[in-house]
């Protein structure tokens, strides 16, 4: 993680939906990678694959359970926290870390809340909780003060900010390093359509500014510069010919051979 130490427990604020869900396998995938960088997961390693994937066995998703008649109760029940907080004293299944993640942490009541309060203030040190919640005071003070807020790089949609990511993908792309631009293209490769459309059109503008002197280059040059321009607009396009965005973005990690318009 970027952070000087790893925290034992974080909160993604942010509506709930696809993108708020993606950024918090992102940060589970972060917690368990074997080599993050930058609080980034490198994408690659096993615990990474299995993450995404949605079957790695130390990452416990808690949620409200189903009733009598099939549909989920209105909380999530202190029961439910108690039994992950007794479950978080056994060590990982493969990780180094076990993450407990509560997509709907502001759905808990206050008796799960004090239950969960009581794991934060002593977790072994192998447990990472992760909360994601709309607003942030829907949860009790002494739960917020012992937790990492993460909502401070995310737009009113969840997602990452747009200036983030872009200097995220320049950074990448000026490294000399085919690795780092795969990384970048293999998280953004689960963004919707639209979120896709939208930060290639922000990339777009971002080199266009990089060309007219209203922005530093990275260490780019001129000549590259002009070829990715015209890279993402054909990347544009391909979206519109509804091309998914994983393949969009697996054209951008392999940038060279973009020229060769393999669809």
């Amino acid at each position: 993680m970027a952070e000087q130490r790893l925290s034992h427990a974080y909160l993604l604020v942010g509506p709930e939906g696809p993108e708020r869900d993606a950024q918090a396998t992102r940060l589970a995938a972060a917690l368990l990678c074997r080599s993050p960088k930058n609080g980034e997961p490198c994408g690659e390693c096993r615990d990474c694959r299995k993450v995404f994937e949605g079957v790695h066995p130390d990452v416990i998703p808690i949620e409200r359970v189903l009733g009598d008649k099939g549909r989920r109760k209105q909380e999530i029940l202190v029961d439910q926290i108690r039994a992950a907080a007794a479950d978080a004293v056994v060590a990982p299944n493969e990780a180094e870390r076990k993450v407990y993640l509560i997509r709907e942490a502001d759905r808990m009541n206050e008796k799960a809340q004090n239950a969960l309060l009581k794991a934060l203030e002593d977790p072994p040190g192998h447990a990472c909780f992760l909360l994601c919640a709309a607003a942030a005071d829907a949860l009790l003070p002494t739960v917020r003060s012992r937790v990492v807020r993460r909502d401070g790089s995310l737009r009113d949609d969840g997602l990452p900010a747009l200036s983030e990511l872009c200097q995220g993908y320049l950074d990448a792309a000026a490294s000399g390093k085919p690795s780092e631009l795969a990384r970048w293209c293999f998280l953004r490769s689960r963004l919707g359509r639209e979120e896709a459309d939208e930060l290639l059109a922000e990339l777009e503008t971002a080199l266009g500014d990089i060309l007219c002197g209203r922005r530093s280059d990275p260490g780019l040059g001129r000549e590259r510069l002009l070829s990715l321009l015209t890279a993402l607009a054909e990347l544009r396009e391909y979206l519109r010919r509804n091309i998914s965005p994983k393949q969009v973005f697996g054209l951008l990690a392999v940038e060279n051979d973009l020229r060769n318009d393999t669809i």
